[in-house]
């Protein structure tokens, strides 16, 4: 029990002490500073902390080398809001001026939250993914067509200058193959040019250098034809596709997608498949994605031309579950690019086409949610 003090006599000026600084009291805050900031408690009906309260300035960040400011008898925040009325009621009775009528302020109301934008309901699925939604291996056929209008300096690179399809294909399937092998090293990939005839250039390898070590000796030809059967009958002597007793509920050890960047404008394609080509048509483990580059906006009159070509393509796909893409060659390249970042998704996760959002953002343009360039 500490031992009381005598006090000072009268006319003496008292001195405040302070508690020592000790680990529950470090700096001897509670007794440097009451709650108003002020030493000692000069004013007994100032209202104090509630219990668990903490005055601004208190503990451990009220340290400084420098003089505390608050040595100086300040008034609180609640002080001053009942103090000001009174004074200001006084000084315009003095002057002689009607005391104001206190206005009643309304509080303010709480902003509200704009309501959720309601998503738009997407059509009806024509078409069901039989098989699981697994991230198996794939085998990627990369089919590049090396007709005249590859070389044509049409589209737009990155710094302004023109450049022909072939050279931005090379460069976007480099990039596709390389990013696809950084998400699964598992997938492999093929490549077939197309001229009159297809071609088998390169077998199936999961080293995507060994693929784009062939893939920039190419040049363009004159193509009089397209065969498109020929060319998915090099396909199915090339790869085999799984059988599967369950397709609904066992996973396939691998699918086979071929991705073709086609850029000609003959007319509609003229295709009769044969029943080998048909089953690997309808095979839920085969997926025939396309890249169509056309003229579009330079062919004001022959419109419908590339038109009737990109639905011919878009008719091959009795499942529903390929993805179609065209491109203006008068445009820019990157469109070309960010189709091809469109093809990463895995051909069993991926959703429908006409499913598909690519925006970022709830309230983007609708054209922007549709899955087609």
């Amino acid at each position: 029990m500490e031992t009381p003090q005598p006090g000072p006599a009268d006319g003496e000026e008292r001195s405040v002490e302070l508690r020592p600084r000790t680990r529950s009291n470090p700096e001897g805050a509670e007794d440097r500073r009451s709650s108003t900031g002020s030493l000692g408690n000069s004013n007994p009906s100032t209202p104090q902390p509630a219990v668990g309260s903490r005055v601004e300035g208190e503990g451990e960040a009220s340290t400084s080398d420098s003089p505390p400011s608050s040595t100086t008898t300040t008034v609180s925040a609640t002080t001053a809001q009942t103090v000001a009325p009174i004074v200001a009621a006084t000084v315009n009775a003095i002057v002689g001026l009607p005391t104001p009528t206190p206005v009643a302020k309304d509080r303010p109301k709480p902003t509200q939250a704009p309501p959720p934008l309601t998503p738009p309901i997407p059509p009806t699925a024509e078409f069901q993914l039989r098989a699981p939604r697994v991230n198996c291996p794939e085998k990627v056929i990369i089919c590049l067509d090396l007709s005249e209008e590859m070389s044509s300096q049409k589209l737009e690179s990155f710094n302004g200058s023109k450049t022909n399809a072939l050279n931005i294909s090379q460069k976007m399937i480099e990039m596709f193959v390389r990013t696809k092998h950084k998400i699964d090293k598992r997938h492999e990939f093929a490549l077939v040019v197309v001229n009159d005839d297809a071609l088998w250039l390169s077998g199936f390898t999961s080293d995507p250098r060994e693929l784009c070590s062939c893939l920039y000796d190419l040049d363009t030809n004159v193509c009089e034809t397209f065969n498109l059967e020929d060319l998915l009958s090099v396909i199915r002597q090339k790869i085999d596709l799984p059988l599967m007793d369950n397709i609904q509920t066992i996973p396939p050890p691998f699918v086979v997608r071929t991705l073709l960047i086609y850029s000609r404008h003959a007319g509609q394609l003229q295709f009769s498949p044969s029943d080998t080509v048909n089953s690997m048509l309808l095979s839920p483990y085969f997926f025939f994605d396309v890249v169509y580059l056309h003229n579009g906006a330079e062919e004001q009159g022959d419109e419908a031309s590339w038109r009737d070509i990109y639905t011919s393509f878009c008719n091959l796909d009795s499942k529903g579950t390929c993805y179609h893409f065209e491109v203006s060659l008068c445009g820019p390249a990157i469109e070309l690019h960010n189709c091809m970042a469109k093809l990463l998704s895995h051909p069993l996760q991926r959703p429908f086409q006409s499913h598909a959002s690519y925006s970022l953002l709830e309230g983007d343009d609708p054209q922007d949610v549709e899955a087609t360039v």
